[in-house]
């Protein structure tokens, strides 16, 4: 845990993070959302209904109602008179009605931020690692470089796979990459990965429970499986140690930024690398990037 970060620092910053992914970070630059999030105690489910209220109520008075929602709903901290409020408002309602917006406002109202675990790779730095993320914006920023990339393409994952023989019917999991055959741990025969398993930061313990060690057809393997298949590659981290091999297979894509993104980690997720309040803690303590609003 990095000194000089405070809890409720985290807390600010989750929330800030959660406010501005609801929106897609359009209207609520950070210097707002910050004020926002100190005056209403972190509650950005709190403060994203009523940016919505407000959105309903202004559209109605457009149509003619008559404060036909002025006294609805309880309105937290300052109420009305909330300027940065307000001004988010005007910005959203100036929207054009496209299906992603509409889509954007939808799940506001129902407080939901789709995300998905993805994998990230970071070739400079040779390391790989699982983070939760937004399914609009999959990005995620290595540790080390403090580089943003891409999630690798599903196509290209790696890791611990799970097969299942169309032969025997045998299910299994093996070290493995999206397209790359195994054998059946069975009956031998040649299996596809049907997707790959993102890593659990905290696994149970196996205890004495036995797992078959890996092997392969490649030709380079560490535990060959004959026949071996000549010109293929094992991908297995045991077999690319002993042959002096990257860990990365497949490298993220460098990030190049459109003005909407927000800092990936809004969420814990069962595979993450780490607790989310370490990874907050690093970018509170990093040396700002230029403004993704701008």
């Amino acid at each position: 845990m990095h000194q000089g970060i405070q809890e409720d620092e985290i807390e600010l910053e989750k929330s800030i993070r959660r406010l501005r992914e609801t929106f897609h970070a359009r209207a609520i630059p950070v210097p707002k959302a910050d004020s926002l999030m100190r005056r209403y105690d972190n509650d950005y489910d709190l403060v994203t209904q009523e940016i919505l209220r407000l959105i309903d109520q202004a559209d109605d008075a457009e149509e003619g109602a008559e404060n036909q929602l002025m006294n609805d709903a309880a309105e937290p901290g300052e109420g009305d008179d909330d300027n940065d409020l307000q001004g988010i408002v005007d910005q959203l309602r100036m929207l054009p009605l496209t299906e992603e917006n509409l889509r954007m406002f939808n799940l506001a109202r129902n407080n939901e931020i789709p995300s998905n675990q993805r994998q990230f790779a970071c070739s400079p730095c040779d390391r790989n690692w699982w983070r939760n993320v937004p399914d609009r914006k999959q990005v995620s920023r290595c540790r080390r470089c403090k580089r943003r990339y891409e999630a690798v393409p599903r196509d290209e994952e790696w890791g611990l796979a799970e097969y299942i023989c169309q032969i025997c019917n045998h299910s299994f999991r093996s070290y493995g990459q999206m397209g790359l055959p195994a054998p059946c741990y069975n009956c031998r025969s040649v299996v596809l990965p049907i997707h790959i398993i993102p890593p659990k930061r905290n696994p149970l313990p196996l205890g004495n429970e036995r797992r078959t060690p890996h092997g392969c057809c490649a030709e380079d393997c560490y535990n060959r499986q004959e026949p071996y298949v000549a010109g293929t590659h094992c991908i297995h981290p045991r077999t690319r140690q002993v042959r002096g091999l990257p860990k990365v297979l497949c490298p993220s894509q460098n990030h190049e930024s459109t003005g909407s993104t927000v800092p990936s980690c809004i969420g814990q997720g069962s595979s993450m690398e780490c607790d989310v309040e370490d990874i907050i803690q690093e970018d509170l303590m990093a040396i700002p990037e230029e403004d993704e609003d701008e």
